[in-house]
C-alpha cells in the first residue's frame, strides 16, 4: 500500500486498481497467505495467474444473466416504488389514502435503504455457505415481502414489509462481484449489461403494475410482484456459475477502513452519498408529479417506464465509453448531464411531451452512475441515508412551497424548489470527484 510519501495521485491510482482490477470485490476481499502463494501455478509456458478472470465462457456468461435476472427482481422492482407510492395516495383499493406522503415515503426508503445496510452483512454467509444460498435467502424474502404488503390494512406492516422486508433481501448485493470474476478487459460493459436488468424491469413493470391496481387493485399488484420475484430468482439462483479461485481462496471482511486513508476516498464517499439524493429523488417523484400537471396515472408509469428503459441504454453506453474513456471521467460528466436535465428540462415540463424528453435525457445520463464498482462496502452505508429520507424531504420541500400565497394556484410550481435541490445534488456531486480524477493525472484527457 501507499506510504506518507507517495503522491496524492499514486495512492489514489493504488486504491483505483485495488478496487477496480482484482477479479473480485476487492474493498470486501482478503487474500489469504495461502491463497496469494498459490494463486499462481507453473507450466512449461511460464506462470499460469489461477487469479486471471477468463474474461468470457458459457459459465461467465451464464452469471452475467444471473446478475440480469437479479438485479431486474431487486432495484428493477424498487424503482417501481413511485407508481405504489401515487396509488397509495390517490386510488380507491389504497388501505392507506390518509396517510402522508412523508410517512409512505419511509416505506419506499426503506426498501432501498435496508439493502445496502444489509448488503455488507451478506459478505458473512457468502463466505460460510457460497455465494447461492444468501441469494436464496434474499429471493424468498422478497417474494414474502410483496405477499405480506399485498394484505396490509396498517401502516407499520406495510412498513415493515414492503419496506424493511424488502430492503433486507440479500438477492442483488452478493451477485454484484459476479462480473469481476469472470471478466477483466470486458468489466465494465459486463457489469453495465448485468446491472441493466434493474432499469429494463423497471420499464416493463412500470406499466404492467399500473395496469393491475388501474383493472383490479393495488393488493393484485403486490402479489404479482411477489411471485414474478420468486421465479426470476430461482432462475437467477439456477443459473449462477462461482469461479473455483473464489470459493476457496477469499476471506471476506464486512468492512475495510483502512481504504478510508487512501487520498481522494472520503471525497468519492461524499459523491456517492450527494449523487444517490440526485437519482432517488426524481425517480419517487416523477409519477406524482405527473398527476399534478394533469397527466393520468398511465402516463405517469409511462414516463417512468422512458426513463428507466433510457437508463438501461445509459448504463451499456456508460460502459463502453468507461472502457475507452475511463470510469472516473464518465461518472463526472454523466452525473453533471444528469443534474443539468432537471434545471434545463424538468424545470420548464408542463405536458406529457415534455416529461418524455426529461425521462429520455435524464435517464440516459442517470446510467453511468454505476460505472465504479457499487458493491464496495463503505459505500453502501453511504447509500443508505439517501433513499429513506429522499421522499420524506421532497415532500417537506413541496409542501413548504406549496403553502406560499404566490402558488396556491399553480400546483406545478410546489416542486420548483425540489428540483433545484436535485440538480444542486448532482452538480456539487460532480464536483467532488474533480480533485479523485486530478489525483490520477492533471491531463484534461487522460483515461481515469
Amino acid at each position: 500500500m501507499a506510504t506518507q510519501d507517495v503522491s496524492t495521485g499514486n495512492a489514489v491510482r493504488e486504491a483505483h486498481d485495488y478496487l477496480e482490477k482484482t477479479p473480485l470485490d476487492s474493498d470486501r476481499a482478503v487474500f489469504s497467505e495461502d491463497a496469494l502463494h498459490s494463486s499462481r501455478v507453473s507450466t512449461r509456458g511460464g506462470d499460469l495467474d489461477l487469479n486471471q478472470p477468463p474474461d468470457g465462457g458459457l459459465h461467465a456468461w451464464m452469471s452475467i444473466v444471473a446478475v440480469w435476472l437479479l438485479s431486474f427482481i431487486t432495484f428493477g422492482i424498487g424503482s417501481v416504488w413511485g407508481i405504489f407510492q401515487d396509488a397509495y395516495v390517490r386510488d380507491p383499493s389504497s388501505s392507506f389514502r390518509d396517510t402522508s406522503v412523508f410517512k409512505l415515503g419511509f416505506v419506499g426508503g426503506c426498501a432501498t435503504g435496508f439493502a445496502f445496510i444489509a448488503g455488507p452483512f451478506s459478505n458473512i454467509l457468502v463466505s460460510k455457505f457460497g455465494i447461492h444460498t444468501p441469494i436464496l435467502i434474499g429471493v424468498i424474502f422478497t417474494a414474502v415481502s410483496f405477499e405480506l404488503a399485498s394484505i396490509s390494512k396498517r401502516y407499520w406492516e406495510l412498513l415493515l414489509s414492503q419496506g424493511i422486508l424488502l430492503g433486507a433481501s440479500l438477492a442483488f448485493i452478493p451477485s454484484a462481484s459476479l462480473p469481476s470474476q469472470w471478466f477483466y478487459n470486458k468489466r465494465s460493459l459486463a457489469t453495465a449489461i448485468g446491472s441493466s436488468g434493474s432499469g429494463i424491469g423497471a420499464v416493463i413493470l412500470s406499466p404492467v403494475v399500473q395496469a393491475i391496481i388501474n383493472h383490479s387493485s393495488i393488493a393484485w399488484a403486490l402479489r404479482f410482484l411477489g411471485f414474478l420475484s420468486f421465479v426470476f430468482g430461482l432462475g437467477g439462483v439456477v443459473m449462477i456459475r462461482q469461479r473455483l479461485v473464489a470459493k476457496k481462496k477469499v476471506q471476506y471482511k464486512v468492512f475495510d477502513f483502512s481504504i478510508l486513508k487512501v487520498p481522494g476516498y472520503p471525497l468519492y464517499l461524499a459523491y456517492a452519498f450527494l449523487q444517490f439524493f440526485g437519482y432517488v429523488t426524481p425517480l419517487f417523484f416523477i409519477p406524482s408529479y405527473c398527476t399534478t400537471i394533469g397527466l393520468t396515472a398511465s402516463q405517469a408509469s409511462g414516463v417512468l417506464s422512458i426513463a428507466t428503459a433510457s437508463n438501461a441504454i445509459g448504463r451499456v453506453v456508460a460502459g463502453i465509453i468507461g472502457d475507452i474513456a475511463g470510469s472516473i471521467n464518465v461518472l463526472i460528466c454523466f452525473n453533471a448531464l444528469s443534474g443539468f436535465m432537471c434545471i434545463f428540462v424538468w424545470f420548464f415540463a408542463r405536458s406529457f411531451g415534455d416529461m418524455i424528453a426529461f425521462g429520455i435525457l435524464w435517464g440516459f445520463f442517470c446510467g453511468g452512475m454505476e460505472k465504479l464498482g457499487s458493491a464496495v462496502a463503505i459505500q453502501f452505508l453511504m447509500n443508505v441515508i439517501p433513499p429513506i429520507f429522499a421522499v420524506p424531504i421532497g415532500s417537506r420541500i413541496i409542501a413548504s412551497t406549496a403553502s406560499s400565497s404566490r402558488f396556491a394556484e399553480n400546483p406545478r410550481a410546489a416542486y420548483r424548489y425540489l428540483i433545484i435541490w436535485c440538480f444542486l445534488a448532482s452538480i456539487v456531486a460532480s464536483i467532488l470527484l474533480i480533485p479523485v480524477r486530478m489525483g490520477f493525472s492533471k491531463r484534461i484527457l487522460a483515461k481515469v
